[in-house]
C-alpha cells in the first residue's frame, strides 16, 4: 500500500499534475537533504510553490530501482528536464504515514 502512494506521486509528477502530486503529501511534509538532514522544504504550500516552477520544466522521473522497508519507499530515480534534456541521478527516501508522504530525503549524485 505505501508503495502505491509513492507511485501515484511519480505518475502525477510525470504528467505535470501539481494538484494530484500535492495530494500525495501530508500538510506537514518536510523535505531534507541526506546525509546532513538540512531542511529544504516544509509544508504543503511551500511544496506546491517549489514544484510549480519545477513543472514548468516538463520534468520526468524514471524509477530505476525501488525498495520498501517498513514505512519507507526508497527509489533510485533519473530525473530529466523536458526542456533541456539535462538528466540528474538521485535517490529519494519517502516516509509514509496515514497514506501520505510525510518526509522525503534526497541524495543527489
Amino acid at each position: 500500500m505505501i508503495e502505491k502512494i509513492v507511485q501515484d506521486q511519480i505518475e502525477f509528477y510525470n504528467h505535470g499534475d501539481l494538484e494530484g502530486f500535492a495530494s500525495t503529501y501530508a500538510d506537514h511534509i518536510t523535505v531534507y537533504t541526506f546525509p546532513d538532514n538540512t531542511v529544504t522544504l516544509r509544508g504543503k504550500q511551500e511544496l506546491m510553490d517549489r514544484y510549480r516552477e519545477t513543472f514548468k520544466k516538463k520534468m520526468y522521473a524514471e524509477i530505476r530501482n525501488r525498495s520498501v522497508v517498513g514505512n519507507k519507499v526508497i527509489d533510485w530515480e533519473i530525473a530529466t528536464n523536458g526542456l533541456t534534456g539535462e538528466k540528474a541521478s538521485l535517490m529519494a527516501i519517502y516516509e509514509i504515514e496515514d497514506n501520505r508522504i510525510t518526509k522525503v530525503w534526497f541524495i543527489q549524485e
